[in-house]
């Protein structure tokens, strides 16, 4: 193994969240940084797989569990205070915690995530801007609004299980209101979009929408794909996101 495995604690609010940092082995001074998000009722650990892999690149990796965004997580926060808006601003405090680090360039900052986590990565690039280099996407759950909007958070008046886990009203609170395809389209920078054409979670539709949306995106389709790859198209996926990645930052 030619990188390094670390825990690396970070705070979001009250509640402390778990992160592990991967780092090639003899890192330069100032490195290029990935952070990763996971998708709902999922943890930092079903990501390792890509992170070693970039790390193996020459990337500084970061990944974490969302406060109460799994049954999994090793983050505080309960799942029934879990929503879009929170895990933004986990992401938000992940990216403010990195950039202070000694060997993070500021100007090399890349967001991956997967379904849920791809939402929230990106509707926080949008809102960041400039500040993320590039973001890759897999399956990003963009579904969401289309779902939850329709439902009334006053009539949700007990937690409830979605999918496996316990949550409220809390996550209907905290969605985005807004026109989330009309807000991505404000990110300028590069792009890169994975999704299978066989995912009856998230309909690819919804990709095909966000690459008319972003300025500047390509969105590669896994034939054949459905919501959680097969072990060769994963295979398939850390391969196109590290070429992505390496051809941004270096």
């Amino acid at each position: 193994m030619n990188h390094t495995v670390t825990e690396m604690p970070c705070k979001s609010g009250k509640n402390n969240i778990y992160g592990v940092l991967y780092m090639p082995l003899d890192p330069p001074e100032k490195m290029p940084v990935v952070i990763l998000s996971h998708g709902y009722n999922s943890c930092c650990a079903h990501v390792a797989d890509l992170a070693s892999h970039l790390a193996e690149k020459g990337f500084a990796v970061y990944c974490y569990d969302f406060c109460g965004g799994s049954t999994l997580s090793k983050s505080e926060g309960r799942t029934t205070d879990m929503s879009i808006s929170s895990e933004i601003s986990d992401l938000k405090s992940v990216i403010a915690m990195l950039s202070e680090c000694s060997f993070a360039d500021k100007d090399r900052l890349f967001l991956y995530g997967e379904s849920q986590g791809g939402f929230v990565s990106a509707l926080t690039a949008a809102e960041m801007g400039e500040g993320i280099a590039g973001i890759v996407l897999l399956y990003p759950a963009f579904c969401i609004p289309d779902t939850w909007l329709p439902k009334k958070a006053e009539e949700m008046t007990e937690s409830f299980d979605f999918m496996g886990m316990m949550i409220s009203r809390a996550f209907r609170e905290g969605l985005p209101e807004y026109d989330v395809f009309e807000a991505v389209s404000n990110f300028t920078n590069p792009v890169l979009l994975l999704h299978g054409d066989n995912d009856t979670l998230v309909d690819i539709s919804y990709s095909e929408r966000l690459k008319a949306a972003f300025p500047n995106c390509e969105l590669h389709i896994f034939v054949g794909e459905g919501h959680g790859f097969s072990a060769s198209a994963r295979k398939q996926m850390r391969i196109m996101t590290a070429e992505f990645l390496e051809r941004l930052a270096f």
